[in-house]
């Protein structure tokens, strides 16, 4: 009888020789010597269940990104800004300042583009946004929680839940949540797909704090903002068939 070297992984066990055994495997078998199978334990699977931690990203990256959302979608959607900036102001850390006559859903989606950035950036929505959309919808009916929070309807998910209201989704707080819920996936998608001009403005917001129009047109280049963000509108419905077709790739 030969010994295995150690260095083979597993162990020995014996195989049964007579039929009867082979037909009750389960059974223990009389010994045979000289006849051996390997029987290699399996390496435990690492398990994938376990979800990722959030990455972690320094106030002033963040701020820079958050205002790079909402210039990118803008100039899509609606307008490109007149100034973006992450200059200390007051209150605020940034802000955008661009035109407001859209389609509602459009307003909403570019109200939204700052948390879903940062949805992206970091791998966790924002726990911001939900704050802000529950207040905005309890504060709807509430005057007097309205005067004690003015200024409120200056936040972004305030903005989204008050344009949602003047769509005329106003009866039922489950269905305002559905609606943001819906048009917050959709602001996912887009800047998804033109995540590159996000980057790119978001660098050069980093570098220059302050970007007029030329200076977003300037970092944003080359990239297609407007064919891919306005196919995603007309696969959900909310831009006409054929809207994207009709958009050059410089708007």
């Amino acid at each position: 009888m030969t010994r295995t070297p150690r260095r083979w992984p597993g162990r020995l066990a014996n195989v049964a020789c007579s039929r009867r055994a082979l037909r009750h495997a389960h059974k223990p078998a009389a010994p045979c010597k000289g006849v051996y199978v390997l029987q290699v334990r399996a390496r435990p699977q690492p398990s994938r269940s376990k979800p990722l931690r959030p990455k972690r990203v320094d106030s002033r990256t963040r701020t820079a990104y958050h205002e790079a959302g909402h210039a990118v979608l803008s100039a899509a959607l609606v307008d490109k800004p007149q100034l973006v900036s992450i200059r200390p102001q007051e209150e605020t850390l940034g802000r955008v300042r661009a035109r407001r006559f859209a389609r509602p859903s459009s307003l909403v989606q570019v109200f939204l583009a700052g948390f879903a950035v940062e949805h992206i950036l970091t791998g966790r929505r924002s726990r911001d946004l939900d704050k802000q959309v529950r207040f905005a919808i309890v504060a709807r009916d509430d005057k007097a929680l309205r005067e004690a929070f003015a200024g409120f309807e200056d936040r972004d998910g305030d903005r989204a839940v008050l344009t949602i209201l003047r769509m005329g989704i106003h009866e039922d707080d489950d269905e305002i949540l559905r609606e943001v819920d819906r048009l917050y996936e959709i602001t996912l998608e887009s800047l998804r797909t033109v995540w590159p001009a996000v980057q790119a403005v978001a660098k050069a917001l980093l570098e220059r704090e302050e970007l007029e129009r030329d200076g977003l047109d300037a970092a944003i280049g080359g990239v297609d903002i407007y064919l891919p963000v306005f196919e995603i509108q007309e696969r959900h419905g909310l831009f006409p068939r054929g809207t994207a077709s009709g958009r050059t790739s410089r708007g």
